[in-house]
């Protein structure tokens, strides 16, 4: 009478066999997601040879957006002539910004304040001289052919508290972004020009550093006096390029 082991010995080797590819497949799959971990930054063991490169990258790019922002205040013996006096202003200004070309969406109050205004008498005495309204509004203007037409306006409705405009774009971060990209690849290139200069391999990046330059494009920024609104109803305003830079630092071990 045959043994278990000789009645089933070919089952039993076909089984061995099958779980020995099944644990040498494992085997190679833990070896290659170990192997791929070491292609992220800072991932791995410490690195005991290690180069240090720097990139820098620059973007000259015309401005899409002008900012200004402007205030009307008014003081009256009461706040509701204070308030209808600001809103007929205010209210004007923004017709004709609209009848610009100015979209709505793009006019926003910031803040609206309305305080009793006091003035010292005798003996620490306080007398109420009236109630003064302030109302500060914001525009962007996407269309930068239209940012001296908006200075224009304010001259011509009389508004003398004016700031700007602040001369940027839209998205910051999208300039940012194409600056350091330029950075990366030029760290890149140095690190190349090194590990040859050196007779060494580039292993894998170990630590990466956003030295951030100017930390984006750098607004061109005109402050409007009273003289200056009217003096022209239509100032020059030139909007130029902006230069947005970027400096990063890249450690590589190497081998």
């Amino acid at each position: 009478m045959k043994s278990f082991i000789e009645t089933y010995q070919r089952i039993i080797i076909r089984l061995v066999v099958i779980i020995g590819v099944f644990l040498a497949l494992f085997l190679l799959v833990a070896v290659c997601t170990e192997i791929k971990s070491f292609k992220y930054v800072g991932s791995g063991l410490p690195a005991s040879d290690t180069i240090i490169v720097s990139g820098h990258g620059e973007v000259d790019k015309a401005p899409d957006t002008a900012k200004f922002s402007f205030t009307i205040q008014d003081e009256e013996k009461d706040t509701a002539s204070a308030q209808a006096v600001v809103s007929k202003k205010v209210d004007q200004v923004k017709s004709d910004l609209i009848a610009a070309g100015i979209d709505t969406q793009y006019i926003t109050t910031d803040s609206y304040n309305s305080y009793p205004d006091y003035q010292p008498g005798p003996q620490r005495a306080q007398t109420l001289k009236g109630y003064m309204v302030s109302q500060n509004v914001n525009i962007s203007v996407k269309d930068l052919s239209k940012t001296e037409t908006v200075a224009g306006i304010f001259g011509k409705d009389g508004v003398t508290s004016i700031s700007g405009p602040n001369l940027g774009f839209e998205d910051p971060h999208e300039v940012s972004n194409e600056a350091r990209a330029i950075a990366i690849t030029d760290a890149q290139n140095q690190a190349q020009i090194l590990a040859k200069s050196l007779g060494v391999s580039l292993v894998r990046i170990v630590s990466f550093n956003d030295n951030g330059g100017n930390g984006g494009p750098i607004p061109v920024f005109k402050a409007m006096s009273a003289t200056d609104v009217l003096a022209a109803p239509t100032p020059s305003i030139p909007t130029g390029v902006q230069n947005v830079t970027s400096d990063v630092s890249i450690t590589y071990e190497i081998r």
